[in-house]
């Protein structure tokens, strides 16, 4: 008997340990989203500002998506439905990207796009792919972040 509740204990942890694993590749992802987004509020005056506006919209959508999609209601089922366990877990999971967002820019000082930040990104969108605009929207950012970054 102690057997089979250990083998449902395990399957329970284990779902639980994936799902909260996708979120924190998800926080990851948020926190290079809104790096790039604050590179982009001072971006170099050579960059055309349509590229700019096309590459922001593109992250907010994939950001928007990443936030509704995944980690609000995978927070909201690891803490059983609890709405207020749920809010102060979304409050650690915006610390820790805060703190992304912060290592980045000492690692990246420079105003400019590096072909890394469109990387980071890209591996993003393949942990957590968008459907429809969101996805256009993703890609069109990407492909733009990769023209901005060739230019310096």
């Amino acid at each position: 008997m102690k057997k089979l509740i250990m083998v449902g204990l395990l399957v329970t942890v284990s779902q639980s340990s994936m799902a909260v694993g996708l979120v924190n590749d998800m926080q990851l992802c948020q926190g290079v989203i809104e790096f790039v987004d604050n590179k982009l509020k001072k971006a170099p005056g050579y960059y055309d500002k349509a590229d700019v506006k096309t590459v922001r919209q593109g992250l907010e959508a994939y950001n928007q998506y990443i936030q509704r999609e995944i980690v609000a209601p995978r927070l909201l089922k690891f803490n059983g439905g609890d709405a207020e366990k749920t809010k102060q877990m979304q409050k650690q999971v915006d610390a820790y990207k805060s703190t992304v967002v912060n290592q980045l820019q000492s690692r990246y000082p420079q105003e400019n796009l590096l072909t890394d930040h469109a990387i980071s990104v890209n591996d993003c969108a393949k942990k957590a792919v968008p459907s429809g605009k969101d996805l256009d929207r993703l890609k069109d950012a990407v492909n733009t972040m990769v023209k901005l970054a060739q230019m310096n």
